[in-house]
């Protein structure tokens, strides 16, 4: 086995992802994901952006844009989170799949010992939600 390249110190720091409502946006992923509330960003114009912080130092800055491209965006949660999610999801009645394709809707993919499961957000986006990969797969 080749012995891995150091990686450089080089970290992300923000995604931006533009939505039709960002309240909106904001709100579901903060309920779904069990995450503190969205709060506007300060900076160069401070509101224009609400805030969500991440676990591991990574910033979700939701910007209204009525017109858009889609994006993709994949959280990884915790096992017992996965499943808090997907009853979440069926109860307010929000459509998920087990693939991007949609086409197995109402499931989620088992992958390497891993869970997943595929939504469309308010504003287009596809949004992925996996378990981290098991220790004993």
């Amino acid at each position: 086995m080749k012995a891995q390249k150091e990686l450089p110190s080089v970290e992300l720091n923000h995604l931006i992802i533009l939505a039709k409502e960002k309240q909106k946006t904001a709100d579901l992923l903060t309920r779904l994901l069990d995450l503190p509330k969205a709060i506007p960003a300060d900076g160069p114009v401070p509101g224009f952006f609400l805030c969500i912080q991440l676990k591991n130092d990574v910033m979700l800055l939701i910007a209204e844009a009525k017109e858009h491209s889609t994006g993709h965006y994949a959280f990884k949660v915790p096992p017992d989170e996965f499943e808090r999610v997907i009853h979440r999801l069926k109860d307010w009645k929000i459509d998920y799949w087990a693939d991007p394709r949609m086409q197995r809707p109402a499931e989620y993919y088992v992958e390497n010992g891993n869970k997943g499961l595929y939504f469309i957000d308010p504003s287009g986006h596809g949004m992925e939600i996996l378990t981290p990969i098991s220790d004993n797969s």
